[in-house]
């Protein structure tokens, strides 16, 4: 067996592609040994399990990565992993007089941690709307199921998160979704710690080619709307939905303008932030174009 590799994503429909690779023996018969892990935290928790080392790869946001990585993250993009961007749905409490992110009275925004992509995207979200973000205060509640608690309490007022998670909360009445947003970038990136990527990077190169297989077979097979309505309370409706507008790399491509874009919006809200030239953060076998 070749080295063991801990990775990590959120506990999400599109990692189901990695726990379908695990279950069906796709690792093993190549004679990889992969750990998956799930984190409820999003990109904040995982990007200081990477810096720590606990984790040799993630799948992150990619606007995530790109402001973790002006702050230090000593890590390098291995694959763009999902090409198209990231469907954010805009929730409040089901009994919040809330109706629009418009709204003077949506100021204090749930995020699951600073750096999240539930931080990163609502900041994103107010300066493209003209707000001052100096208006806006932050309620970090570490997961989802955070959130939900937080809005239903009155405790925020607006949370940001992936449309199809959440949908299942407004389904019970918890909550009401009262916008969406999507950004012109990427919607994640497979990362890896650099020292893994050094130690073990034939190890994550025949894991990466494992993945292509896997995502390609996942989007054109029969079973996985099943496999998504089973595991993820999504309804057949909206399963079809989103794997008809997302799409993974199967290529060793990343586009530039896509993270040209995302970094265009973080030296938005923060003209300070040292992101570093995209060679520097991409990994050698790598097309950036």
């Amino acid at each position: 067996m070749s080295q063991a590799l801990q990775i990590g994503g959120v506990p999400e429909h599109f990692n189901l592609p990695w726990q379908l690779a695990q279950e069906q023996g796709l690792f093993s018969k190549k004679s990889l040994s992969i750990d998956w892990h799930y984190y409820k935290g999003g990109t904040g928790e995982m990007v200081g399990k990477l810096q720590s080392g606990e984790l040799d790869m993630a799948i992150l946001l990619t606007e995530g990565f790109l402001a973790a990585a002006a702050q230090g993250l000593d890590a390098l993009i291995v694959k763009e992993y999902i090409v198209s961007p990231l469907v954010w749905g805009i929730f409040t409490g089901a009994n919040s007089s809330i109706k629009s992110i418009y709204s003077s009275k949506a100021k204090r925004i749930a995020i699951s941690r600073k750096g999240s992509g539930s931080h990163l995207m609502a900041l994103i979200h107010a300066e493209q709307r003209g707000d001052s973000l100096s208006d806006y205060s932050l309620v970090e509640i570490k997961s989802m199921q955070g959130a939900v608690e937080s809005l239903v309490a009155g405790e925020s007022d607006v949370f940001y998160w992936e449309k199809y998670t959440t949908k299942p909360h407004v389904t019970s009445g918890e909550l009401r979704m009262i916008g969406e947003f999507s950004a012109p970038w990427s919607g994640f990136l497979i990362v890896a710690n650099k020292q893994s990527f050094e130690t073990k990077k034939q190890s994550i190169l025949d894991c990466l080619k494992v993945m292509n297989e896997a995502c390609a077979n996942f989007k054109t097979n029969p079973n996985t709307i099943l496999e998504l309505t089973k595991r993820f309370d999504m309804s057949e409706i909206d399963s079809r939905i989103w794997l008809d507008q997302t799409v993974w790399k199967n290529s060793d491509d990343i586009s530039l303008k896509s993270l040209e874009n995302a970094k265009a919006a973080l030296l938005k809200i923060d003209e300070k932030m040292d992101i570093a030239t995209f060679q520097d953060l991409v990994a050698p076998h790598l097309n950036l174009h």
